[in-house]
This record gives C-alpha cells, sequence and structure tokens, in this order.
C-alpha cells in the first residue's frame, strides 16, 4: 500500500523520480505511525515493496507531524534515520518534497474544471479544521505550560540550573573547609 501511494505522487513529479534513479536497486524501510513498509527503488526512479532487510531505515513519529505544522526545521530533527545515512538522507529529502496534487487526481475522474473547484471548495472548507485543531493545539501546550504544569518554561529551568550550579559550589566550599578542618585537627 505505502508503495502505491509514494507511486502515485511520484507519477507526477519528474524530478523526484530522477533523483531517486541512481538509487536503483536500493532497499529503505519507511516507518510511519499508521503504516510501513519495506521498499526497493527501481530504475525509473519508482518505488515497489521489498522483503528482506533494509539498507537504511527512515522513522517519522507522531510528534515529527505535530512538529511539523508549526516549525519545519525542527521537524526534520526530529526524524530518525538508521542504517545507511547517506541513503537514508537522500531518500528522505526527496521524499519530503513530494506533494499530492489532489486536483490531477480528481480530474481524471471528473474532469479538469469540476476538479479545480473541489480542490478549492476543500481547501476552504479543510482549512477550518486546520487552522481549529492549531490553535487547540497552541492554547493546550500553554494551559500546560501555565495552569497545570506539565510543560516546563525556559526561565524555570533556568531557575533550576542556577540552583544547581550553585548547591555544587556551595559543596564545594564546605568539602574544602572539612578538608582544612581534618588536616588541622591531626
Amino acid at each position: 500500500m505505502l508503495a502505491t501511494i509514494l507511486n502515485r505522487m511520484l507519477a507526477h513529479d519528474e524530478a523526484a523520480r530522477t533523483a531517486l534513479a541512481p538509487y536503483q536497486g536500493r532497499v529503505i524501510r519507511l516507518v510511519l505511525p499508521v503504516l510501513s513498509g519495506t521498499l526497493i527503488i527501481g530504475a525509473d526512479g519508482t518505488v515497489a515493496s521489498a522483503t528482506g532487510l533494509a539498507e537504511a531505515s527512515i522513522l517519522l513519529s507522531p510528534t515529527f507531524f505535530t512538529t511539523w505544522l508549526f516549525d519545519r526545521d525542527a521537524a526534520s530533527k526530529k526524524v530518525g534515520l538508521n542504517g545507511d545515512a547517506e541513503l537514508a538522507a537522500a531518500v528522505g529529502q526527496v521524499l519530503a518534497k513530494l506533494r499530492w496534487d489532489m486536483a490531477e487526481e480528481l480530474s481524471q475522474l471528473v474532469g479538469d474544471v469540476a476538479a479545480n473547484r473541489i480542490t478549492w471548495i476543500a481547501g476552504k472548507i479543510g482549512g477550518i479544521p486546520g487552522a481549529i485543531g492549531s490553535r487547540l493545539l497552541i492554547e493546550l501546550t500553554e494551559y500546560w505550560r501555565d495552569e497545570a504544569p506539565l510543560v516546563v518554561t525556559k526561565r524555570h529551568v533556568d531557575t533550576f540550573c542556577t540552583s544547581v550550579d550553585a548547591l555544587r559550589d556551595d559543596l564545594a566550599r564546605l568539602e574544602a573547609r572539612l578538608e582544612r578542618l581534618t588536616v588541622k585537627s591531626f
């Protein structure tokens, strides 16, 4: 199923297929929160399901997707790469640039004009839940940070670190005093 989804997106992106073609015959595993699969890259830059061990793995945790909504650079740090890092990074970069062209897919069923109108309406309607969801996530983060402290603020972390440093310095001074007292008593 994963290979079918990726090949549908790759069918509309010649640059992505060209970028994957040099990795012909290489096997990679994609692990997503909902589905995963081991894929082999074909000569034409498409992928097919494979069995056996993968040379590299790309792991995307659920936190990747929530972070990606707000900060794509931070989300890229949440991608897990295992095995051949060069292969995983190259394939990951190609896959990150893939976009599903809903209008193109729909145009095969209902025609170009209707597909464009459906896409426009879906963007308007679909944008509302996305906006509500992102605002809700921001509000929940603020609630957990301020009202029911599940998330620590930078100020609290700085205060804690300063306190630990002061305690460490005090302990070092106390040990030095004890050392001097022990030397004087003998």
